[in-house]
Formats: structure tokens, C-alpha cells, sequence
């Protein structure tokens, strides 16, 4: 007999929880999940680098705004707001919210929708600007890591290799391993400015992730052609490393931004129309 006639409860089971998506998983889209005011203010960037919002005119209100979008005011209001920040609009007294020139932006996610202005779409002419600053960088940024280079550095340097060397069969692990290269390099500077530099372009070059395969596949060169780098490091040859880094985007980039046009090319291609149905013959 139960105590009290009152049977045990039973332990509720719980079903087992369902792991989530890796980190790489979650960040493996065009944009990260996020807050809808977060949303908002992307497709509204989107629009402002498309051009489809022109300088100087104004943003629609905010009620036209959250009846196109289906989201409420308060997400318009929060999502202009972030937009002020990123330097795309300002409050004009009595006239509404002026659209601001997004090459006047100094933020990193005005020049990545730029760049790259809808998934799987990029502008070559802004990605063939920002490769050529970005390979100027990376010539001076790797050239002062191997004056200021310390034994720390060279020692995570050669792990990075080993652990890139292990996971050439593995493309998306090789490929987070690669990613973790220029901030290293950029630590080995010893100059904080160029380790903001390297999170800079990171945060721009999401989009580009299959257009940057080209130029660091998990192949054999590649892990040579970086193992030949860091033994430049290692002997502090300032002018060797310079020549490489140059060498080596004077070789990448071309095949980048061809990739690029092929793309863009394939997408502004018209679709050939459905063939007509034949009807059939009567008998």
C-alpha cells in the first residue's frame, strides 16, 4: 500500500536534447541569427549599398517601413538607430532620416554589404579595391611580424601548422584553421592596430569564404608555401617575408576576382523561358 493511498509521483522523462549547430554551423550563412531590429538594419544597409536607397534622399517612414517589413515601430526606430552609428544616416529636424554615402563609412559591415551586396552576389569592383588594400596591408603587417617576432610567436605559428597539417582532409576545419593565420601573424606585430586590422577584415570577408578558397586550398603547396613563411619569420627576414606576401597576392587575387566576374556573370544571365508544351496531334 502507497503512504496515505497516495501513489509515488513518477519522475517526469525528459527527452534528450537535441545538440545544437557547431559554431561553425551557426556562422556558416551570409549573416549570424539575429534580433529583428539586427535584420532590419541589414536589409536596409543592403539597400543603402545597393544604391536602391539613394544619397541624399530620405528613408521611408517608419510606419511604411514596419507595414513592408512586418515588424513593429520600436524595431524601425532601433534599427535606424544602428544605422546612425554605422554612419548611413542622420536625423535631419523636420525633414526625416537622410540616406548618407556608405563609402563614408568607416565600419567594416557598411563595406561587406558593399562588397557583397546580397548571398552569393559580389560587386568585383569593390572586392578588386579591397583585395589591393588588403594585400598592401598584409605585405606591411607580415614584413614588421618578422622584425618584432618573439619565440612565443614562431611557437604558434609552428602549432597552427601541425594542426593544419592534420586536418588537410577535413576542407571546413582546414579552411577555420587558415582563418586563424593573419591574427597570429598580426599578434606577432606586436602592434594592436593591425591585430583590429585583422578582425576588420574577417568581419568582411565572410561572404567570401568560397572566392578565398581559391587562394588556400588544403593541399600540400599551400602548407609549404606557409611553413616557407614562417621559417622567414623565424630567420627575420624582413625583405624575404615582404617579397613572398607580395608575391603570393599577386598570384591570388587575379584568380579571385575572376571568380568573382564568373559569378556575377552567371547570376545577371537571363533564364531561357520555359519551352512551349506541344499539343498533341489529333487524330
Amino acid at each position: 500500500m502507497y503512504k496515505n493511498n497516495v501513489p509515488p509521483r513518477s519522475t517526469p522523462r525528459v527527452p534528450p536534447r537535441k545538440p545544437g549547430p557547431s559554431p561553425a554551423a551557426r556562422n556558416s550563412g551570409p549573416w549570424p541569427a539575429l534580433r529583428k531590429a539586427d535584420q532590419v538594419a541589414r536589409e536596409l544597409m543592403r539597400r543603402i549599398a545597393a544604391g536602391e536607397l539613394g544619397v541624399g534622399t530620405n528613408l521611408p517612414r517608419e510606419d511604411e517601413l514596419a507595414a513592408e517589413l512586418g515588424v513593429n515601430r520600436s524595431v524601425i526606430r532601433e534599427a535606424i538607430k544602428l544605422l546612425e552609428v554605422h554612419r548611413l544616416v542622420r536625423p535631419v529636424r523636420r525633414r526625416g532620416t537622410e540616406v548618407l554615402d556608405p563609402l563614408g563609412s568607416m565600419s567594416p559591415e557598411v563595406l561587406r554589404a558593399l562588397v557583397a551586396p546580397r548571398p552569393g552576389q559580389v560587386d568585383v569592383r569593390m572586392l578588386r579595391g579591397l583585395l589591393e588594400v588588403r594585400a598592401e596591408l598584409d605585405v606591411q603587417m607580415s614584413a614588421l611580424a618578422a622584425e618584432r617576432r618573439t619565440a612565443g610567436d614562431i611557437a604558434a605559428l609552428e602549432a597552427l601548422l601541425a594542426r593544419m597539417d592534420a586536418a588537410r582532409h577535413d576542407g571546413l576545419e582546414f579552411a577555420r584553421l587558415g582563418r586563424e593565420l593573419p591574427f597570429l601573424v598580426a599578434e606577432a606585430t606586436h602592434n594592436p592596430v593591425f591585430l583590429m586590422l585583422a578582425h576588420w577584415n574577417r568581419t568582411i570577408s565572410v561572404d567570401l569564404d568560397e572566392l578565398f578558397q581559391l587562394a588556400r586550398p588544403p593541399v600540400d603547396a599551400h602548407l609549404t608555401g606557409l611553413r616557407a613563411l614562417v621559417a622567414l619569420l623565424v630567420q627575420r627576414d624582413v625583405e624575404g617575408t615582404r617579397a613572398m606576401v607580395r608575391a603570393f597576392h599577386e598570384w591570388a587575387n587575379p584568380r579571385m576576382l575572376a571568380a568573382a566576374a564568373l559569378s556575377e556573370e552567371a547570376a545577371s544571365f537571363p533564364t531561357a523561358p520555359p519551352a512551349p508544351r506541344r499539343r498533341a496531334a489529333r487524330r
